[in-house]
């Protein structure tokens, strides 16, 4: 289960942010398997100024990216104009999904007043002190030879960022020579039914040699703190935020979720990648570019020259035709909302590879090859940092405010682009549908149900062995976990609230569930 709280009634400087109005707050959210392929859902809604609050449901199979299941059929406190107040509860006749009751089911309720949200609110909340503060961290020896224990520490980082901020979190591993290498997912669910999703990711290795302060460590702690502040506020459509291995290796991590990672029913609508952007220089003819570029871009070439070359913009980089839209969603988003960010877009051609194979040296690559749109958001690498792929490329050399600047555009496109609400969220996948008495050959005996703090469970009396055994609450949240040894075990139960729990069995031949009652 995951609960996605909205940040409420922030203050900067003595001024609320999104002035006097509060975002709804769904609280002791449950579900339960009624009768006749029924859930029963219950909650409480509370909302500070009591307006009418619109509740949905969204459905789906368990894990599914795409909650597209009929719910138009749900009764009760569900639907526009809904009061807040305590005891609520909806209940939702799945009876046409019951076929496919074994894959389990994905639930979502969403509660929003229909308020808008400043987005000018969100970007000022991006903190530089906190881009330092990570990148403090992230900063060193990042290759899977050379610097493999800071690689794993970064990876762990970046993995407890995700779960620290209630995301889906996953691995996506894969091996590379005698390498495990991991894409890093956080997925912030969108309550919207399509599947439709935007990516924000950069990769965190490193050369073999370099502390990869700007390549790629303020992707990476960019990353983060576009994540801390987005993932506050539910999204009609998904945000994925990854962090790819191996680019140094050849994009190997953004290649291999492009063809491997993308989940089933999920439509990505577009990708923001972070390469580098962190220095800044003020300096005339601190920026240069590839050969041929004045002729290929003379609008880009010439926006730089009228400022003496120097390296003191952002470029957004985009692939002619199925990235156009992103680039532009970009461009305007930072003019709106941090116009001191200078962007300079450069079109790449539909013949990239061949013509102009600098403007796909990180992880949009493997995007714009398969036809999927994304924008590159780069300092430019060598033509602008003498650091790169060097040692000297260290926290020192990184300017912090135009770094901050970058995410502030990232944060502004992807709050309007995924639509950000001014809602509250809980979902959960349900567990009531895998269990099978027929696996099992005899009852189990468990004792004692209604119990207080202990429970018992032997299976001395069956032929079938017992693999798993695992304490579901009310929603089908596993809440606690043995593996089974011998015929007997006993689960210390004083740590949990009273109410219904189930007790699930899982054996080689399926798994059952049995209701128990803790007082």
């Amino acid at each position: 289960m995951q609960k996605l709280y909205l940040a409420i009634c922030l203050l900067l400087l003595g001024n609320h942010i999104f002035g006097q109005n509060q975002a709804p707050v769904l609280s002791n959210v449950q579900v339960q398997l009624g009768t006749n392929n029924t859930f029963i859902i219950n909650y409480d809604l509370s909302d500070a100024e009591s307006d009418p609050i619109t509740i949905s449901l969204r459905a789906g199979s368990s894990g599914a990216a795409k909650l597209d299941y009929a719910t138009a059929n749900a009764t009760g406190d569900i639907g526009v104009g809904i009061n807040p107040g305590t005891g609520k509860q909806i209940i939702w006749d799945f009876s046409a999904y019951a076929a496919s009751a074994m894959n389990d089911f994905r639930l979502l309720l969403v509660a929003d007043d229909q308020q808008p949200i400043d987005i000018q609110s969100l970007v000022d909340m991006v903190d530089s002190t906190r881009l330092l503060e990570d990148l403090t961290f992230i900063e060193g020896i990042r290759h899977r030879t050379t610097g493999a224990v800071h690689l794993q520490e970064t990876k762990d980082f970046i993995h407890s960022k995700f779960l620290d901020h209630s995301l889906e979190t996953s691995l996506q591993p894969f091996t590379y020579g005698s390498y495990n290498a991991e894409n890093i997912i956080g997925k912030q669910n969108g309550t919207g039914i399509t599947g439709e999703t935007y990516i924000l990711g950069g990769h965190f290795d490193t050369r073999d040699d370099a502390p990869g302060a700007d390549d790629n460590g303020s992707a990476v702690a960019g990353m983060l703190e576009a994540m801390r502040i987005l993932s506050q506020f539910p999204t009609k459509k998904s945000i994925n935020y990854i962090g790819f291995d191996l680019e140094e290796d050849g994009l190997i991590g953004s290649t291999k979720y492009v063809s491997t990672g993308i989940l089933n029913g999920e439509d990505i609508l577009g990708m923001v990648d972070f390469e580098m952007i962190g220095f800044y220089s003020d300096t005339p003819n601190s920026q240069n570019f590839p050969s041929g570029f004045n002729f290929l871009f003379p609008d880009a070439y010439n926006e730089v020259a009228a400022q003496e070359f120097k390296g003191n913009f952002i470029t957004n980089v985009g692939k002619t035709g199925s990235s156009a839209l992103l680039m532009q969603d970009f461009q305007d988003a930072a003019e709106a909302y941090v116009p001191e960010l200078r962007s300079v877009p450069v079109e790449a051609p539909s013949n990239w590879q061949i013509i102009t194979p600098d403007l796909g040296r990180s992880d949009h690559a493997p995007f714009w090859i398969a036809n999927r749109p994304a924008i590159m958001l780069t300092d430019g690498a060598n033509f602008r940092n003498p650091n790169y792929h060097q040692p000297s490329d260290t926290l020192g050399t990184i300017n912090f405010t135009f770094m901050a600047n970058v995410v502030k555009g990232a944060v502004a496109t992807l709050a309007e682009l995924a639509e950000v609400q001014h809602a509250d969220t809980w979902w959960t996948d349900t567990d009531f549908f895998t269990a099978t008495k027929e696996a099992f050959d005899c009852e189990a005996a468990i004792s004692p149900n209604p119990t207080h703090e202990i429970l018992s469970v032997d299976w001395s009396d069956c032929a079938t062995s017992v693999e798993r055994l695992s304490i579901l609450d009310a929603t089908g949240r596993t809440v606690l976990t043995a593996e089974a040894t011998g015929s007997h075990h006993i689960f210390k139960l004083g740590k949990l609230a009273n109410g219904i729990y189930f007790l699930k069995m899982e054996s080689k031949n399926g798994c059952r569930l049995e209701k128990i009652v803790l007082e």
